[in-house]
């Protein structure tokens, strides 16, 4: 998506693209999500920048009861709705942290772990990087 042409607008909503920058303001119910991997549930409400290119704000929405397969990246993360799980490395064993919204964690760059939607309702979370976010996911 093109968020700097006036001319775009956010689908069924009215809203411009434009709206979704920094300095601007644009309610929950008009941000714009869209599928990151075909194969994959959760969708992607960008706020500001290009998070592949650099510094940016993405709002991954999932479903509830759905876990993600084991991964990583680079960003940390806030919880914004829903009651998340992450699985934190910890001397080479998974250790299980419960997040209620408002909660926030980190990750290190690049190292294997897992998350999940705990909540039987979806769950949308906050993540922000300052430096070109990518997801790689176990083999």
């Amino acid at each position: 998506m093109d968020f700097t042409s006036s001319e775009r607008i956010v689908p069924g909503s009215g809203v411009p693209l434009t709206t979704c920058c920094v300095d601007c303001g644009l309610p929950a119910d008009k941000i714009p999500y869209v599928a990151e991997m075909p194969d994959q549930p959760h969708r992607l409400g960008r706020l500001w920048g290009e998070r592949a290119k650099g510094p940016a704000g993405t709002l991954p929405k999932v479903p509830g009861s759905w876990r993600a397969p084991v991964h990583a990246h680079t960003a940390p993360g806030g919880v914004i709705k829903g009651l998340w799980a992450h699985w934190q490395m910890d001397g080479g064993e998974a250790t299980k942290i419960e997040l209620p919204p408002g909660s926030y964690w980190t990750q290190k760059a690049n190292e294997m772990h897992d998350d999940a939607c705990l909540s039987d309702t979806e769950c949308v979370i906050l993540l922000i990087n300052d430096t070109p976010y990518e997801t790689y996911m176990a083999k």
